[in-house]
């Protein structure tokens, strides 16, 4: 048997850092005007904040079906027999099911589950699933052990404005629009709750400071931080990024701090905080 784990840049991770990791890494889409880039191999998260400021709309769409074509015959190539599949939320891509579909063409067993998120439970998911590949841990195992993290997992959501997450379908307009006239911070959740969709499940208040302390207060109740792993995500608002870690550590959690990658960036916007818990993967 020889594996490989495979995730998209939904997970943070760039083609080099995925290298460095030894995770085979396939990108997510951009679109702006008429280029279309691939996020994390000719487009940095900082290049798409930057798009974001001068006020472009990106669009985002699956990998390149090419470049999964041409993954999979190199595996054939290699003998790879199975993979260990960690993309974004099926709820928020048709990635997984696409690579499944040319991984069956191929001869190749692939294992998976959906995460229910992306970005930094996904970037956490992927690293474990390549160190526990590293330790021999049997496949079977390996997915057991990470549904069961995704199991305790979930992540909440709070942009600046909507508008993104309404263009981008995400949100219906006129919730993007009722946000803006009342003046209010949504406090979106991306979990298993909620299919893996954004808003499933939401809750409203009239400042980023008081949504941040909502959350950290829920955070608070469902995990503890001996158990779990605390991510606090945040595109250009490091500020208020910093008021979450600071009332994590408060209560005794280490706080992990990312940006919030630029493909979930194309449709948060700028000025976005996120926060996301997942249990721990075990052998981690």
């Amino acid at each position: 048997m020889k594996i490989k784990v495979i995730t998209d840049s939904g997970s943070c991770l760039n083609e080099q850092q995925a290298k460095e990791n030894n995770i085979e890494f396939l990108p997510l889409q951009v679109s702006i005007d008429e280029h279309v880039f691939l996020d994390g191999i000719n487009l940095t998260t900082e290049e798409l904040y930057d798009y974001l400021d001068k006020g472009y709309m990106p669009q985002t769409s699956m990998p390149p079906l090419g470049m999964i074509e041409e993954m999979f015959d190199r595996f054939q190539k290699e003998e790879v027999t199975d993979v260990v599949l960690i993309t974004l939320s099926n709820g928020l891509s048709s990635t997984n099911t696409t690579i499944q579909a040319s991984a069956k063409w191929h001869n190749i067993k692939v294992h998976t589950l959906d995460i229910y998120t992306t970005l930094a439970v996904e970037n956490y998911l992927a690293l474990s699933a390549s160190k526990l590949v590293s330790q021999n841990v049997q496949v079977d195992e390996i997915i057991r052990r990470l549904q069961e993290a995704v199991n305790h997992s979930k992540g909440f959501l709070m942009p600046e404005n909507l508008d993104h997450l309404a263009r981008g379908g995400r949100l219906s307009p006129a919730a993007a629009k009722l946000a803006g006239l009342l003046k209010i911070v949504p406090i979106l959740e991306v979990s298993k709750d909620t299919e893996g969709k954004v808003g499933g499940k939401s809750d409203k208040v009239r400042t980023m400071t008081k949504a941040i302390k909502k959350v950290v207060d829920s955070v608070c109740k469902e995990a503890n931080p001996e158990d779990y792993e605390v991510f606090v995500l945040d595109s250009r608002a490091s500020e208020q990024a910093q008021t979450a870690q600071d009332l994590f550590e408060k209560e005794g959690y280490t706080v992990h701090r990312m940006d919030i990658g630029a493909v979930i960036a194309a449709h948060t916007g700028n000025r976005a905080v996120g926060i996301q818990f997942v249990k721990k993967v075990k052998g981690v």
